[in-house]
């Protein structure tokens, strides 16, 4: 922090930010940088002068000893990283660049932290400072980024996945569950029933037995709001489980997000 006087002859704080640089070329090594007041943090990864073949992790303390796993988000890449779709980790294998942001408000310190080695070198720049993120995901996060879907053959169950994210969860923002029938149904009593995994309550939805028509569609469609609905478990798949009805054809559409 600098002291600078304004017009009036008094002294004013004025914060700086703060820096480190390493390069990381064995497994294990790191950049670690003290963060105590900071609110953002940007990294820069940069691979681009000899391809880096391993992993990096982005991890943050508040105790100043154990570490955990830091969610960021792309601001630029070489690659087209998805800018509202956070990570933590990731495995490199190519000449790669990226420019990653975070908040560490509360973090003592914050590291990159070089994990799976096998060659390269990957230089590492952190600069921190009190001000607010110059990524906008990084303060609220709103889009749905990724979208998972899929269909079964006739007479067949379907289980859709969403799959596991290392650290972080599935944020839910809409179900699409659609029945179409190949030949025309026998009406019963008896429904059927769309179960679901790491969804917060086990929700199901219900598909009457309505003596439904060949050709005819029936859509069930839940959404969540502009916050979404956060899955159970962290670093865990999620499903949605269509049975075995006879003479239906079920697709299953989920956007969601990743986030803490």
């Amino acid at each position: 922090m600098s002291i600078f006087k304004n017009i009036l002859g008094n002294f004013m704080p004025h914060f700086e930010r703060r820096e480190a640089t390493a390069n990381l070329a064995s497994n294990g090594a790191e950049l670690v940088l003290d963060v105590n007041g900071d609110n953002s943090a940007v990294f820069i990864l940069d691979a681009s002068a000899t391809a880096f073949v391993g992993t990096y992790v982005i991890q943050g303390s508040f105790d100043g000893i154990n570490y955990d796993n830091l969610m960021s988000y792309p601001f630029s890449s070489n690659t087209g990283l998805q800018p509202a779709q956070p990570l933590n980790t990731e495995a490199l294998v190519s000449a790669a660049r990226r420019i990653l942001c975070a908040s560490v408000g509360g973090l003592r310190k914050i590291r990159v932290r070089c994990t799976a080695y096998t060659s390269g070198i990957l230089s590492v720049v952190i600069n921190t400072d009190d001000c607010d993120s110059i990524h906008p995901y990084v303060r609220d996060q709103k889009a749905a980024t990724l979208m998972v879907t899929g269909t079964a053959a006739a007479s067949l169950g379907l289980t859709l996945t969403l799959p596991a994210a290392t650290g972080l969860r599935h944020y839910i923002d809409r179900i699409s569950i659609i029945r179409s029938m190949t030949q025309a149904q026998t009406a019963s009593a008896t429904p059927t029933v769309i179960t679901s995994v790491n969804i917060p309550g086990n929700p199901a939805w219900t598909f009457g037995t309505d003596a439904a028509a060949t050709g005819v569609d029936k859509e069930v469609i839940q959404e969540f709001g502009g916050a979404g609905l956060a899955a159970t478990a962290v670093g865990t798949a999620t499903q949605i489980i269509a049975p075995v009805l006879n003479f239906a054809i079920w697709r299953i559409n989920v956007a969601y997000r990743l986030g803490l």
